[in-house]
């Protein structure tokens, strides 16, 4: 079994979600009252978070109109725990994102929170939850973490030399930065080719409090990252 350890930021959400106040919500959504309206909770300018209404952007960013705002992460908050050194140790990096196309836009402004402008998009479709990004915090993966034991006979017999199958939906439950690529209708053989090259995951936002079914993520080449260059991005939902 392949016994590859990966460093990773960790990323753990907030309690709450918000929508934006426009929009119309089915009643069973609220009634465990963890989604509400977001003029209701406080969200600091600038706080790292994952979707919805709600960005806070350089000023006179051009948003996107063929796509959605996918999150924005602060880099004083994320940075400190990147034993890579491939961050930017300041500024911000904003996400935006169409998941029917797999395609999106990552834009780095090496500025402050009060440098920052608020911008409101109410929308009821993709990414219309927010939810802010309570911690971050270094931790690691193995790969060997991926693989499972067959569940029956029928299972055995497609087992490798080790006796063990790729589980598809592991790491689903993670949301990071770095660490191994998660999609779970990808084989073995492309993860492992992701694994393996140059790329890295700049963001992984999966099912542990974030999404409630499906990982969004994001792979930038390695080079691109140390230079900055945000224009290459791969963009990916893998819906469970």
């Amino acid at each position: 079994m392949k016994n590859e350890t990966f460093d990773i930021i960790e990323l753990r959400p907030a309690t709450k979600h918000y929508y934006g106040d426009s929009v119309e919500v089915a009643e069973i959504l609220l009634e465990d009252g963890l989604l509400v309206k977001a003029s209701t909770i406080d969200i600091p300018l600038g706080h790292s978070r994952y979707g919805g209404p709600i960005a806070d952007l350089p000023k006179d960013f051009p948003y996107p109109d063929d796509l959605r705002f996918a999150g924005q992460l602060d880099l004083k908050q994320i940075a400190p725990h990147d034993k890579s050194g491939l961050l930017p140790k300041t500024g911000h990096l904003f996400f935006f994102a169409d998941i029917i196309e797999d395609k999106g836009l990552v834009a780095y402004a090496d500025i402050d929170n009060s440098e920052l402008e608020r911008v409101v998009k109410d929308h009821d479709d993709n990414f219309f939850e927010g939810v802010l990004i309570k911690e971050a915090f270094a931790n690691t993966e193995k790969l060997s973490s991926r693989y499972r034991q067959p569940e029956d006979e029928d299972e055995e017999e497609y087992t490798n030399d080790e006796g063990v199958l790729w589980d598809y939906f592991e790491g689903s439950e993670t949301s990071k930065i770095f660490g191994i690529f998660t999609h779970c209708q990808w084989q073995e053989e492309e993860i492992l080719e992701v694994v393996n090259s140059n790329k890295v995951v700049l963001l992984q936002i999966g099912e542990n409090g974030f999404n409630d079914e499906g990982v969004f993520s994001v792979l930038i080449d390695k080079n691109d990252l140390k230079n900055l260059n945000f224009s290459n991005c791969e963009f990916h939902w893998g819906q469970s």
